[in-house]
């Protein structure tokens, strides 16, 4: 890799990645805010760690549960511009759940709460599977890789943004006007809906395609077959799931976000209930991360397409590992933000080159592999919130540090398994155009 040269791609690739990525920040941004937000629900409620533990497993179960079924009936719908036929109607749905969040006559009680973000998590679920695929189709695989880690640098400034009005909102409004941040901007979601719904069609996909034919790279749609009846389709969905490169790949995911659960979205009550800082400050550290990690996600999503997607991910989950181990070793304010500053270079970056494999490997299911990946990626959470919740329990409760200490420890050794995981997997190599 000799210097940085913008990679190739038609002005309707370019105009998608920016949609998909305005949309990424939305879902990004919804799912993020109940973190920012922790220590008031889990006061208002009087949850206990179990207790929030497991509502955070039964929020992901239901965003893990529902991406495989939304992936293979995304392919089933259509694939490439046709994606928006299931990805559009998925956004309208989780941002008007969100809405009722924040609004407290339909959110006055603990189940009213639960509910909602239950129904809502399984409809973002959704919605990532299809923007990921839709993104990662109309680019050509020799650059899936840094579409990818461009398009994922939404999640971090989607994070970041929230994290920064609910912080705003939680000072002004005082920590029992939590509700609120549910309710910021909430139309964006509905028009950034409606604009890809027009822009998506077959003359922009063609577009697509005629430039990657040009450039001599593969087309998007020589990787598909566009006409297939239902058991075909639950063929490919098989095959995918019987791919070892597949398979070993969506587990080291999983064991990725069990490290992140464990590592960041348990920080907030962390520094407010231990370290004695302010609910505003526990709404802030939380996406610090996120000011290096649209860098990181940029940087090696792009790497990735040089040097390959297995070695950037052993490199990345071993990232993880020595920051999330670095955490047990805070000893004040200024080294944590040194440390995430830090683990943000790799923090959501690992997903983007996650993303990039699925496709390459299972360019015909795209959406049948982003849901399996989905689905076993946020079932790591399953496991790690209970049991982040019951360490937190069983070292004295919320005020102490060592449930919490604990749970870096565990996190620490579950990247380190990822790493080991992904050593056994291979890139496949392109396949370029003929003529």
């Amino acid at each position: 890799m000799s210097g940085f040269r913008l990679p190739k791609g038609a002005r309707a690739s370019w105009i998608m990645l920016f949609l998909t990525w305005l949309l990424w920040l939305m879902n990004a941004n919804d799912r993020e805010i109940m973190f920012r937000v922790q220590p008031a629900i889990i006061s208002e409620f009087h949850l206990s760690g179990v207790q929030w533990g497991y509502l955070v497993s039964a929020f992901f179960l239901a965003y893990a549960l529902v991406a495989l079924p939304a992936g293979i009936l995304a392919d089933k719908l259509g694939r490439g511009w046709k994606r928006k036929r299931s990805q559009c109607w998925y956004m309208v749905i989780f941002t008007t759940l969100s809405i009722l969040v924040g609004i407290k006559a339909t959110c006055l009680h603990l189940w009213q709460f639960v509910l909602w973000r239950v129904l809502g998590m399984g409809a973002a679920g959704g919605a990532e599977v299809t923007n990921v695929a839709q993104c990662s189709e109309y680019w050509p695989r020799e650059h899936r890789g840094f579409a990818l880690g461009l398009h994922h640098t939404g999640y971090p400034v989607g994070a970041l943004l929230g994290g920064l009005a609910a912080s705003w909102i939680l000072t002004a409004f005082g920590s029992e006007s939590w509700r609120l941040v549910f309710l910021l901007t909430p139309i964006i979601g509905y028009l950034l809906a409606l604009a890809l719904w027009m822009y998506a069609t077959p003359v922009t996909w063609q577009q697509v395609n005629d430039y990657a034919r040009q450039q001599g790279m593969t087309p998007p749609d020589a990787e598909q077959s566009e006409s297939q009846t239902l058991r075909q389709q639950l063929t490919e969905t098989r095959q995918v799931l019987g791919n070892r490169h597949v398979l070993l790949t969506v587990i080291g995911s999983g064991l990725i976000t069990f490290s992140q659960t464990l590592g960041l979205w348990f920080l907030a009550p962390y520094v407010v209930f231990t370290m004695h800082q302010h609910d505003t400050f526990g709404a802030i550290i939380g996406v610090v991360p996120y000011i290096t990690g649209w860098f990181g996600q940029l940087l090696f999503g792009y790497i990735s397409d040089y040097i390959g997607r297995r070695k950037t991910l052993i490199f990345l989950s071993l990232w993880y590992a020595i920051c999330v181990f670095a955490l047990i070793f805070i000893s004040g304010v200024s080294m944590l933000w040194v440390i995430l500053l830090l683990w943000g270079l790799g923090l959501n970056a690992v997903f983007p080159v996650y993303y990039a494999m699925m496709a390459d490997h299972a360019p015909k299911a795209s959406g049948s592999a982003m849901g399996l990946l989905l689905m076993l990626t946020f079932l790591g959470t399953l496991p790690a919130s209970p049991l982040a919740g019951w360490l937190i329990d069983h070292f004295g409760g919320w005020n102490h540090a060592g449930g919490y200490l604990a749970g870096f420890a565990v996190g620490s050794a579950a990247a380190l398994l990822a790493a080991i995981l992904q050593f056994f997997t291979r890139d496949k190599a392109p396949e370029r155009a003929a003529g």
